[in-house]
């Protein structure tokens, strides 16, 4: 087999997307100083940085602000937010977030649809557009003022005979996706599983920064589980994720998924509704067990009541013992965790603490909360374009 060494092309880009990571990750630097930090040679890194201030990625933001410094001053180079804008579309289960957003995730602009899997899917994927180009128009854009599309979905986007952008978590039957949309937005189209995406936000814009090593866990509906390993999100040839939810926890063959979705704990609390056991949601509820359902629970799921707090108790415990074993298998730095589930009061309250106590952690930071939760809708969508065309640029 012939042997294709990198060529010097490929060193200009690998070089490219370090100093442009640095500067995400640590925000303003002099040139000398990203030469030092990424061991690059001073005439590299201008070279690198003028052709990246040409393109408009990054910008001069001034001197430097150096005690008794003799000589020339340093001058802050650093990414600029609004070099270009991204179209972020979030297809979840209930809603799809279709977002315009800049370079650093902020959102500018974005609409709500209610996820109709009961319409063709060419016809909702045409909704979508349609409503992509809604929020351009009123943000004054063209295609070609957005860099790509980033759309994020449930499920595994790359699974065996599949194409890579034909997605059949949503309906029943193969649909491209990527395909579809690219041709109806005229923007290149990045996709990805909706965990894994907002994963790859935490690597770009949250904790993963600081920490390259990790296990991700969505909680709500279901549970969704991703693993970065040295800045990257893991998975394997086939497209295949990592399935925390999957694990099998009884001899009955009972997988975590089963145990802690919200279907199950709609399904324990309706059977233990009553005056007795459940007296806070009777009385809130008025009596109507009927009052208690998935698509509710974030009405019912934030009554301060003891027979609840005891099915969401059991819910907890047994995602904190499988995230344990998981960080046994492959110690990562952080666990970090999101989703509707750890929104509702009394698990927002003690998840951590049921975690920590029960494994004895002396280092309380080893669990979090994502710093990105309130930015779900949108900021994977946005990472996935940001890792794919910027942190990846070719020369």
């Amino acid at each position: 087999m012939k042997y294709s060494g990198i060529n010097s092309n490929d060193v200009k880009s690998e070089n490219r997307s370090k100093i442009i990571r640095l500067l995400n990750d640590k925000g303003d630097m002099a040139r000398k100083d990203i030469a030092t930090q990424l061991g690059l040679t001073a005439a590299a890194v201008t070279q690198i940085s003028n052709e990246l201030l040409e393109i408009g990625i990054l910008k001069e933001n001034g001197e430097m602000e150096e005690e008794a410094h003799v000589g020339r001053k340093k001058i802050r180079i650093g990414l600029d937010g609004d070099f270009t804008k991204i179209l972020g579309i979030c297809i979840e289960r209930n809603i799809t977030v279709v977002s315009v957003n800049n370079m650093r995730g902020k959102c500018l602009l974005k609409k709500t649809l209610a996820t109709d899997t009961e319409l063709p899917p060419e016809i909702y994927l045409e909704k979508i557009i349609d409503t992509a180009y809604e929020l351009m128009d009123s943000l004054g854009l063209t295609p070609d003022d957005i860099l790509g599309a980033g759309v994020s979905v449930p499920g595994n986007v790359q699974s065996g005979r599949l194409k890579e952008d034909d997605i059949t978590s949503l309906w029943d039957v193969p649909v491209p996706v990527r395909r579809k949309l690219e041709r109806g937005l005229r923007i290149p189209v990045v996709l990805e599983n909706n965990v894994n995406a907002f994963a790859i936000a935490e690597l770009i814009y949250g904790a993963g920064r600081e920490k390259g090593n990790f296990v991700f866990v969505k909680w709500g509906p279901g549970l969704g589980s991703a693993i970065a390993i040295n800045n990257k999100v893991y998975g394997n040839q086939d497209g295949r994720i990592p399935e925390l939810g999957h694990i099998i926890l009884d001899e009955k063959g009972s997988t975590l998924e089963s145990m802690v979705s919200v279907r199950t704990i709609t399904e324990k609390l309706r059977g233990c509704f009553s005056e007795t056991e459940t007296p806070e949601l009777w009385k809130a509820l008025g009596c109507d067990r009927e009052k208690i359902t998935p698509n509710t629970i974030s009405l019912w799921g934030g009554i301060h009541d003891p027979g609840l707090e005891k099915i969401l108790y059991e819910a907890m415990d047994k995602l904190a013992l499988a995230l344990y074993n998981a960080s046994m298998i492959m110690p990562p730095d952080k666990i970090i965790y999101y989703g509707s589930l750890f929104e509702l009061p009394y698990i927002k309250e003690n998840f951590k603490k049921v975690f920590t106590e029960r494994y004895h952690l002396e280092d309380s930071d080893f669990i979090n909360k994502s710093t990105l939760g309130d930015h779900e809708d949108s900021i994977g969508a946005v990472a996935i374009v940001f890792n794919d065309k910027i942190l990846k640029l070719k020369a």
